[in-house]
């Protein structure tokens, strides 16, 4: 990607920020890219892009290890349907009833459209 070196002021103190004259003229290349000069501001912008980036690539087992918290949990909203008996969730239509209901509509739109 972009050199650090290229961003980096020479003169650039992390205490009180003193910055020489040479650093103001110092562009980000993405502001240089779209043209825009953002002084002092762009090449402080660009130095935390810049640093923003990993150094190295996370190893499988160490993501693993940080995701292995985000295990599922147990559902609290299951209940018996009081028609089948069926688990179904809270507040939802059972699905074994709800396809029997179905069935039995079909049937009775047909015998109506013969007559």
């Amino acid at each position: 990607m972009f050199a650090r070196a290229l961003v980096r002021p020479a003169a650039f103190s992390w205490v009180g920020i003193a910055v020489n004259s040479a650093a103001r003229r110092v562009q980000t290349p993405v502001a240089a890219a779209i043209g825009v000069n953002l002084g002092l501001l762009g090449g402080l912008l660009g130095e935390i892009i810049l640093r923003a980036v990993p150094k190295q690539r996370t190893s499988h087992s160490k993501k693993r290890k940080r995701m292995a918290t985000k295990g599922l949990k147990n559902r609290q909203d299951i209940s018996p349907c009081r028609g089948c008996g069926r688990p179904k969730l809270t507040a939802h239509v059972c699905l074994h009833c709800y396809s029997d209901i179905r069935k039995k509509l079909r049937g009775m739109r047909r015998e109506a459209e013969r007559e």
